[in-house]
């Protein structure tokens, strides 16, 4: 009889290895989509999205104070280096808006050496010129970051206070400019009433 055992079979192998979590991060760090980081290391869309989300509830799991459970540690790992990837794509990318806006964009740059030659000392003269300020980009940033002052529905400053001033001085009904009012608007409604009131027929004799 023979003694021989059967070999053990092995789970299949996670997709998630550490030198796909690193490709990952690499091209989240570029500043492309979800979909476009899993297209690149040939995953579904839908994959990587799973993953992300396991790492962001289990990241999120562990910072409530829960015992870390040792199979999630990829996901974890996966999501807190793409989260810094896109934040650190972030942070430029609002650094460039910035600097267009602000003017700061260097363009050309010349720098010339030569000896004085009363002195003897070696003069340096740096000359930089820079991309003209463009004042979309700041309004862009604007628009995006405090809408309710600066996006396309925001409210003019005497709006704003007209609704301060309503929040903190309420209408009392009993301010005698309040009851005049009242008393206009309850004549005009009545007005409208009788206009609507089909006019009597004539008197049939």
């Amino acid at each position: 009889m023979s003694t021989r055992r059967t070999p053990r079979r092995r789970g299949r192998p996670s997709m998630l290895a550490p030198d796909r979590i690193d490709t990952i991060a690499r091209v989240l760090a570029l500043g492309v989509s979800v979909g476009d980081a899993a297209a690149a290391v040939g995953i579904a869309r839908g994959t990587l999205s799973r993953w992300l989300s396991r790492g962001r509830d289990a990241a999120e799991a562990r910072e409530d104070g829960e015992r870390p459970v040792p199979a999630d540690d990829p996901y974890v790992d996966l999501y807190m280096r793409a989260a810094q990837a896109r934040a650190r794509m972030a942070l430029q990318a609002v650094k460039g808006i910035m600097d267009a806006g602000m003017g700061r964009i260097v363009v050309q740059e010349q720098v010339r050496t030569w000896i004085d030659p009363e002195t003897g000392a070696e003069v340096t003269q740096r000359q930089t010129r820079y991309l003209r300020a463009q004042w979309r980009a700041l309004a862009w940033w604007l628009a995006r970051t405090y809408p309710e002052h600066y996006g396309p529905n925001a409210k003019s400053f005497e709006q704003q206070l007209d609704e301060y001033r309503a929040e903190q001085h309420p209408a009392d009904p009993d301010d005698p400019d309040m009851a005049a009012l009242a008393e206009r608007l309850a004549a005009a409604l009545t007005a409208a009433q009788e206009a609507e009131q089909p006019a009597p027929l004539p008197a049939t004799w």
